[in-house]
């Protein structure tokens, strides 16, 4: 083995690894190791990145476990295929640490950021951000076996400046983790590491609280690791709309959900974060009319304020909790319809007057009659005998993918997560499969 560099130098522009990487300059780093930009004079000069990482065991025993993990991190690496996971050429072991070879990103850190926009960064571009980081935690979650990622925090998420995309970077103690697994110890950021991984017991909701503490600290400018143990308990610090009155109040209840102690109170999943997300931009971009938070309510009549989330009584007008008013609709037993989007024609309508109504495709082998029969719409067959469901609850009318193959999509935007109702407003437009219908009440 070649001579160790002495720990805290760093390797000099110019210098040569592996016959193939010319060293550029460095580009970040900790106590662990650095990051460097190199070109690869194999491939014309490609631009790289290198990321060195230092050896500091003299035990042989210590020294094969930390090759054993350099190893994992680099095959666990080659193994995702994503848009947001920088792609890895090579790795290699030289003059006593370990180094990987990835695409070079352009347009620094998301702390970096953070320092160029004066501390704080809008409400838009953080959700545009959250959405891509959701996404690929849903990814990786859903491996098999799984992928936590463990240490999500803005020094970790890089923003490539020529295409506009989020990358998540430095997997470096991320783990394939079975769904009941427990005693892992390798722990994130404090701040940032939620209180279930203190006790080894790491999960994909894990993940989440350290994006909602992410996000908390993009907005707020409030680093949690300044006061990582209390930070989050809103019962007594400030909540995130308090410390910067910009941030409204759908935002601030998003994070308070996701950063909340106990995982089971948190999104169930990434995907349901990042359709909950979605939903936001889509507010944020296009407001809606009235200021009235709408009432979410699922099919076993369980009711929760629209605005922060807290269960509340069918009839309650204010949310005790947060205060915000309830817009439940108007009195009288509200009518409804849903009409192809392709046609006026009021035969290609189908009248909602059931409380209950099947969408699907006509099957009479299994006995299979949807009230909403789009087969005759439905050429290629990409709707489901049992798509969705539409239903009334009080003055609301409610859809609920039930597992459809094609999925069901709400003005254009939103899928919607099986079995997960969401309220319908009228002129909504839906797409089961390929079929596309318009929600009108009245």
């Amino acid at each position: 083995m070649d001579k160790p560099r002495p720990v805290g130098t760093t390797l000099e522009p110019g210098t040569l690894l592996n016959d193939r990487y010319y060293i550029v300059k460095r580009i970040g780093g900790g106590g662990m190791g650095s990051v460097y930009q190199a070109r690869d004079k194999r491939l014309a000069d490609r631009l790289c990145a290198v990321k060195e990482m230092i050896e500091m065991f003299a035990d042989e025993g210590q020294r094969a476990k930390a090759v054993e993990d350099f190893t994992r991190e680099a095959q666990l690496l080659a193994s995702l295929e994503h848009r947001s996971i920088p792609t890895i050429f090579d790795y290699f072991i030289e003059g006593g640490r370990y180094y990987l070879v990835m695409k070079y990103i352009s347009g620094g850190d998301l702390a970096d950021q953070m320092r160029k926009r004066g501390g704080r960064v809008d409400e838009l571009t953080v959700t545009k951000w959250a959405i891509q980081v959701s996404d690929v935690l849903h990814y990786i979650h859903n491996q098999d076996p799984p992928i936590i990622y463990r240490d999500l925090k803005p020094a970790n998420l890089m923003l490539d400046d020529k295409q506009g995309k989020i990358m998540l970077i430095d997997f470096g103690i991320a783990r394939f983790v079975a769904p009941t697994q427990k005693g892992v110890t390798a722990i994130g950021t404090m701040g940032y590491a939620p209180p279930e991984l203190f006790a080894g017991k790491v999960q994909a909701r894990s993940d989440l609280y350290s994006l909602g503490a992410t996000v908390f600290h993009l907005l707020t400018g409030s680093d949690p690791q300044d006061n990582p143990l209390l930070i989050f308990d809103f019962s007594k610090n400030p909540r995130p709309s308090q410390l910067n009155p910009a941030i409204t109040s759908d935002m601030d209840s998003i994070i308070t959900r996701t950063v909340s102690h106990r995982p089971e109170d948190r999104p169930s999943s990434a995907l349901e974060l990042m359709r909950m997300l979605e939903e936001h931009e889509r507010r944020l971009v296009q407001p809606h009319s009235s200021a009235e938070p709408l009432v979410p309510v699922v099919s076993d009549g369980t009711i929760f304020c629209g605005n922060c989330g807290t269960r509340i009584a069918g009839d309650d007008v204010f949310c005790a909790h947060c205060g915000a008013r309830q817009r439940h609709g108007a009195p009288g037993r509200p009518s409804a319809r849903l009409q192809l989007a392709a046609s006026n024609d009021s035969a290609a309508a189908f009248v909602l007057d059931k409380d209950s109504h099947l969408i699907g495709r006509t099957d009479p082998h299994t006995g299979i009659f949807p009230e909403v029969d789009l087969s005759p719409y439905d050429p290629e067959t990409k709707v489901s005998r049992r798509h969705a469901r539409i239903y009334r609850q009080g003055q609301q009318f409610l859809i609920e993918d039930l597992s459809s193959v094609n999925g069901t999509t709400i003005n254009g935007a939103i899928r919607l997560p099986p079995k997960q109702p969401r309220v319908l407003n009228s002129g909504d437009d839906l797409k089961l499969g390929e079929t596309m219908l318009k929600f009108v009440l009245g």
